[in-house]
C-alpha cells in the first residue's frame, strides 16, 4: 500500500535507438538535421538575475533605489548599492555579447529574474510590471541570437542561431516567492513570452508546471527529438516549487504537491536520457544550498534532487544556478543531513500542517540511516539584502567553508582507518558528492558579470570544429544484436543507479561533454560610470576577472567532482597527510592531492609566511565571491562569526 503511493501516475521510458513510438508528453517531436558544416566551439554562456529597473533615474540616490533624489547613481548601474539595473547596462551587456561571445558559443543558459525587485513601497510592482519587463528582456535577446538571412540555426526547426534557455525567478512573478500550482496566469504568460525558446510539445508540460528541457546538441547522427542518439540537453527546473519561501507550497513529498510532480517529471526524463544515450545538465534559479546558515529548498525536495543527482551521475554533466548573487560553489553530500540543536525540529509550512514520512523511510531505505531534521535558523537572505555586504554575508561563506572542513581528508591516517580516501568519497570518481556551480549576477550588486562555460567536444567535432556525425547505418550497425532492456517495475520507486560496467559520468571523469573550465567577464563600472550629465556614450567592455584553465590560486585542471574536492580542501587548507601506508594504489588524483598538501607544508615553514599562504585560498575565494568590489584590507581581514543554531553531522 505504501509502495503503490509512491508510485507515479505513469512511468514511460523510450528506446534507447530503435523507432518505437514515443509518447508526445515525453518528448519534444522535432525532426531535423544539423548541418554538418556549422562549427561546435564547446562553449556556453551563462547569464543571470538582470533586474531591469524602468524607474532608474542617472544621478539619483541609491539611498532611494535610484528611484529619486540627488546622488551618483551612475549611467550603467550603482555597484554595491541595492538599486536595480538600468536599461542601459541591459542593452550594453546583450551588445557586448552579440559582438563578442554570439559566433563564439553553442547554447545559453539564462538563470532567471528578468524584473526589478520588490524594493520600493513608494513603486509597487504589478503583474503587468513584471510581464512587460520580461517580454522586453527576452526581445533583446531575440535581437542578439535570431539568424540572419544568411546563417543557418543549430536546430534546423529554430529561428535562433543558438538554443538559448531560460528559467523562472522568484522575482518574474507576483508577488515574489509565492507561484501556485499550475495551470495558472503565470505559467501560461510565459508560455507566452518564452514561445521562441520551448519545444512545441512541451508547451502543455510547462503550462502544468513552469518546467521544461530543451535539447541544445544534436545527437551523433546529427539529429534532435527522438531519433537524436545521444546529444545535451538543458533542464529548466522551477525551483519555486522547492523554494523553502514559497507559502503557496508545501515541498516534494505529498502526491498533491506540483514539488512531487516535477520530481517524479525529472526523474522519469533523466530516465528518458540515459535510453537515448543523451546527456543533461540542470538549471534552474535558486539554488539548492544546504549549510548550517542556509537552507534554500524544503528538505524532502533537497534530498530528492540528491538522490536523483546520485542515481543519474551517468547522465548529469552539471548544475547551475544564481539568485544568490556571490560567485560561489556548493558541494552536495549524499550522506549528510542537518540535525536540530537543542531537539529543534524543522518548522512546517502551514498549509498543509504534519509532515509525511514517505520519502523519509525511502530516504533511510538508500542512506541506511535515521532521517534528519532541519533546524530552524536565522539564514542570510539575498533578496532582503540585495547589497550583500561583507557583514550579511559573512556567516553563510564562513559556513560554506565549515561544509567544506567536514569533507573527509585525504589523510592517509584517516583513509587507512575506513579503507581508503576513495572510499570515504564514494569511490575513486567522488561519486558521492555533487557540485553546483552558483554564478554571480548581471545586476551591479556588485559588478556585471557574465560566465562562459567551456566543455569537451573531443570526438563530437573534427580539427576544424565541424560536427563528427555517424551515419545511421552505423548507428544501427553498432547497436544491431543489443536488445532493448524493458525495465522491470521495481518494488520501489527509486531510480536505478547506473550500470557498474559503465564509465562514471562526465561530471566525474573527462569525456566528452564534461566541463572543463570557465571564462569569468566582469563590467568594471568604475570605468564608465559618470553621472548622466558627464556620459560620453563609449561601449562598454567587459574584462576576464579569472579563467579557471589558467588561475594559479584555484588550479582547476577541470570542473570535475573531485577537481572540486580538491578546491575545497585548499580553502579550509586541511592539514598535510601523512605518506600512504604500503600496500596502497595511488591514483593520479592522490598524487596530485599528496603534491599539493607537501607545497602547502613547505610554504608553512618559511618565517613570517604561514598565516598568509595558510589563508590565500580561503581570501581569494571571498574576493571573487564579491566579483571583486572589496577592498584587499576587507579581504585580508575578512572573518565570519562562528556558525550556531545546528551542527553538521553525517548520517
Amino acid at each position: 500500500m505504501f509502495w503503490t503511493s509512491f508510485l507515479t501516475t505513469a512511468l514511460l521510458l523510450a528506446p534507447s535507438v530503435a523507432g518505437v513510438a514515443v509518447p508526445v508528453d515525453h518528448e519534444p517531436l522535432i525532426i531535423g538535421k544539423t548541418d554538418s558544416n556549422r562549427k561546435l566551439h564547446g562553449r556556453f554562456l551563462h547569464m543571470t538575475d538582470f533586474h531591469p529597473d524602468p524607474f532608474y533615474i542617472d544621478g539619483a540616490s541609491p539611498d532611494q533605489k535610484c528611484h529619486r533624489g540627488d546622488g551618483d547613481a551612475g549611467h550603467f548601474g550603482s555597484p554595491t548599492t541595492s538599486c536595480d539595473s538600468p536599461w542601459s547596462l541591459i542593452d550594453e551587456t546583450l551588445g557586448w555579447v552579440r559582438n563578442n561571445l554570439r559566433d563564439k558559443i553553442d547554447f545559453v543558459v539564462w538563470t532567471g529574474d528578468s524584473a526589478r525587485h520588490d524594493n520600493d513601497d513608494a513603486i509597487p510592482r504589478s503583474p503587468t510590471q513584471i510581464y512587460d519587463s520580461n517580454r522586453k528582456t527576452v526581445s533583446k535577446v531575440l535581437d542578439v541570437f535570431r539568424t540572419t538571412d544568411n546563417e543557418t540555426s543549430l536546430n534546423p526547426l529554430s529561428s535562433l542561431f543558438v538554443p538559448v534557455v531560460p528559467t523562472l525567478g522568484n522575482n518574474d512573478i507576483f508577488p515574489h516567492n509565492i507561484m501556485e500550482p499550475g495551470p495558472s496566469q503565470v505559467t501560461r504568460q510565459y508560455a507566452d513570452i518564452w514561445r521562441s525558446f520551448l519545444p512545441e510539445t512541451q508547451y502543455h508540460v510547462f503550462e502544468k508546471g513552469g518546467y521544461y528541457w530543451q535539447q541544445v546538441l544534436p545527437g551523433r547522427n546529427g539529429e534532435w527529438g527522438p531519433s537524436s542518439d545521444g546529444g545535451l540537453a538543458v533542464f529548466s527546473l522551477n525551483t519555486l516549487y522547492f523554494f523553502n519561501s514559497n507559502a503557496a507550497v508545501d515541498g516534494c513529498d505529498k502526491r498533491s504537491e506540483p514539488g512531487y510532480e516535477q520530481m517524479e517529471w525529472l526523474k522519469n526524463q533523466l530516465q528518458i536520457m540515459r535510453d537515448r544515450n543523451m546527456k543533461a545538465i540542470l538549471i534552474g534559479h535558486v539554488p539548492p544550498a544546504w549549510t548550517s546558515t542556509k537552507q534554500s529548498w524544503d528538505e524532502t525536495c533537497w534530498k530528492k534532487y540528491v538522490l536523483w543527482s546520485k542515481q543519474y551521475r551517468d547522465v548529469i554533466v552539471g548544475h547551475i544556478y544564481g539568485h544568490m548573487n556571490l560567485d560561489h560553489f556548493m558541494i552536495l553530500d549524499s550522506h549528510k543531513g542537518l540535525k536540530p540543536r537543542d531537539g529543534k525540529k524543522r518548522k512546517h509550512k502551514k498549509k498543509l500542517g504534519g509532515k509525511s514520512s514517505m520519502f523519509d523511510y525511502i530516504f533511510q531505505i538508500f542512506t541506511g540511516n535515521e532521517e534528519p531534521d532541519v533546524c530552524s535558523v536565522d539564514e542570510f537572505d539575498p533578496e532582503a539584502d540585495p547589497i550583500m555586504s561583507v557583514t550579511s554575508a559573512s556567516d553563510y561563506l564562513q559556513s560554506l567553508r565549515e561544509e567544506f572542513a567536514e569533507l573527509p581528508s585525504p589523510n592517509a591516517n584517516q583513509a587507512a582507518e575506513v579503507g581508503g580516501y576513495d572510499k570515504l568519497i564514494g569511490g575513486k570518481w567522488g561519486e558521492r558528492y555533487m557540485v553546483t556551480l552558483v554564478g554571480p549576477s548581471v545586476v551591479p550588486n556588485y559588478f556585471p558579470t557574465l560566465r562562459v562555460f567551456e566543455y569537451n567536444i573531443t570526438g563530437l567535432a573534427d580539427e576544424t570544429g565541424s560536427f563528427k556525425f555517424t551515419s545511421s547505418d552505423d548507428v544501427t550497425n553498432e547497436t544491431k544484436g543489443k536488445k532493448s532492456k524493458k525495465p522491470k517495475k521495481p518494488k520501489i520507486e527509486l531510480p536505478h543507479g547506473p550500470s557498474p560496467t559503465e564509465p562514471p559520468g562526465p561530471a566525474y571523469s573527462m569525456q566528452p561533454l564534461s566541463l572543463t573550465g570557465y571564462t569569468q567577464y566582469f563590467l568594471n563600472l568604475t570605468k564608465y560610470n559618470d553621472p548622466v550629465e558627464n556620459f560620453n556614450n563609449t561601449n562598454v567592455e567587459f574584462e576576464v576577472e579569472y579563467d579557471t584553465r589558467t588561475d594559479k590560486i584555484y588550479k582547476l585542471k577541470d570542473l570535475t567532482v573531485r577537481s572540486y574536492l580538491k578546491l575545497a580542501h585548499k580553502i579550509v587548507d586541511a592539514t598535510a597527510p601523512t605518506k600512504p601506508k604500503k600496500g596502497h594504489k595511488k591514483s593520479e588524483d592522490d598524487v596530485d592531492d599528496e603534491d599539493h598538501y607537501d607545497r602547502q607544508r613547505k610554504k608553512k615553514k618559511k618565517k613570517h609566511g604561514k598565516k598568509k599562504k595558510r589563508d590565500r585560498v580561503w581570501h581569494k575565494f571571498v574576493e571573487r565571491a564579491f566579483v571583486g568590489t572589496i577592498s584587499p584590507d576587507q579581504v585580508k581581514n575578512f572573518r565570519a562569526s562562528a556558525v550556531e543554531g545546528c551542527e553538521v553531522s553525517e548520517l
